[in-house]
């Protein structure tokens, strides 16, 4: 092997060894390289994280962010302002990104990108230092459309334990099933599951005992995001374990379905409180509602008979 070679090789490993690990420790990047949205709609308001991931957080950076869209700029916020601190000891720093499209805008598609460069802050330079300034670049990409999505995905469900119903009287209490569900709505206007079912068996899931539904509206997402919202549904079922299947219905269809384990106890063992008059039974509505309809009629009529009964004497002793 001859000498210029040797050195010619020894060159290379010393670049790669300590070159290429100068390039490492002070990698910038981020994820996902991004802004997207095909379904926005007029007065719809859109956020998207997007994370500045560095290599080794030896030092303090500061990000500027710049938005280059002349078309859709003043859509554009990022929350955490224009400049963004990039601690040390953080490799992962979230940017959340905001729209709001304007209620004149066309329904047209609408691109850009957002610049993001990075340097030492005052604290990190040294005088007579030279600092090395990495960046990265956010792609734009929106659409906004003349049409209406209601959609949704479930991403998670829970059943906590419930107490069992009461007996006060002659009414009945039913205990609350609160059916907690995270939901995304993929859709572009105010939205959520529009009616939960279920099906109630017995803890071997082969006898079914109880069919129920929720009650009253279940909370709406906003468009974009990701909540969490309790159906509220009724069960007349006694303390014990059960297996309860369950369907999420976006109107007339089926979006998500399961089963779950259903453990109900004692009534007061659970400190969330079971149904008041929402969940009675029709017929204990209607003995309730009518002594209460009847004493209203009787104060309306003798309110009305004496009213009556004051202006005839007036008229005639006038």
């Amino acid at each position: 092997m001859s000498h210029r070679y040797r050195t010619s090789l020894f060159a290379c490993v010393f670049l790669l060894l300590f070159t290429g690990a100068e390039v490492a420790h002070a990698g910038f990047g981020i994820t996902p390289p991004y802004v997207r949205n095909s379904s926005l709609t007029r007065n719809s308001v859109y956020e998207q994280e997007v994370i500045m991931v560095r290599g080794n957080p030896d030092t303090e950076l500061v990000a500027t962010v710049t938005v280059d869209a002349p078309e859709v700029e003043s859509w554009i916020e990022v929350l955490e302002g224009t400049e963004i601190l990039l601690p040390r000891g953080e490799n992962r720093i979230p940017m959340t990104v905001r729209v709001t499209v304007p209620s004149d805008a066309e329904f047209t598609d609408y691109s850009g990108r957002i610049r993001i460069r990075t340097q030492p802050s005052d604290e990190q330079v040294q005088e007579g230092a030279v600092s090395i300034t990495l960046g990265a670049q956010v792609s734009i990409n929106l659409t906004v459309i003349d049409r209406i999505i209601e959609e949704f995905r479930i991403r998670r469900v829970q059943l906590p334990e419930l107490n069992a119903g009461r007996q006060i009287g002659w009414l009945y209490f039913p205990g609350r099933i609160a059916f907690d569900m995270r939901v995304e709505n993929t859709g572009n206007v105010d939205f959520a599951p529009t009616r939960v079912t279920f099906d109630i068996y017995d803890v071997r899931g082969e006898a079914l005992l109880e069919q129920t539904e929720n009650l009253g509206r279940i909370r709406k997402v906003a468009p974009y995001a990701t909540e969490n919202v309790i159906a509220q549904v009724p069960t007349r079922l006694p303390p014990g374990n059960y297996r309860a299947r369950y369907n999420i219905y976006n109107k007339d269809e089926i979006n998500h379905s399961g089963e779950l384990n259903m453990i109900i106890r004692e009534y007061g063992t659970v400190q969330a409180a079971g149904f008041g008059l929402r969940g009675l039974s029709t017929p204990h509505l209607i003995s309730v509602m009518l002594p209460i309809l009847g004493i209203l009629i009787v104060v309306m009529y003798t309110g009305y008979h004496l009213y009556y009964k004051r202006n005839y004497r007036r008229k005639r002793y006038v």
